[in-house]
């Protein structure tokens, strides 16, 4: 089975940056399947780089940035480790 990581990160102390933080706050409390794994990790980006070094077959990075556009919208920016270049952010 795949091996899943949804990795919330943000610093909370700067408002609307802390929403990764909270959305992994708000996944660890309800059920998941056994293969994902969802972590906080907050600012603690040396972390979440061992963590892959560990090794995950895929990765949800969960963030909030400002991208000058309406607040509320969700982008998906893929990445396909066969191809050398990450996909579009839609």
């Amino acid at each position: 089975m795949n091996r899943v990581l949804v990795a919330g990160v943000g610093n909370i102390f700067l408002g609307d940056d802390g929403f990764g933080v909270e959305v992994a706050a708000r996944l660890v409390r309800r059920p998941l399947p056994e293969h994902v794994r969802v972590v906080d990790f907050g600012i603690r980006g040396v972390h979440l780089a061992y963590e892959l070094l560990d090794g995950v077959d895929r990765l949800i990075l969960i963030d909030a940035a400002q991208r000058g556009e309406t607040l509320a919208r969700y982008r998906y920016c893929g990445w396909w480790p066969s191809r050398t270049t990450s996909g579009p952010c839609r």
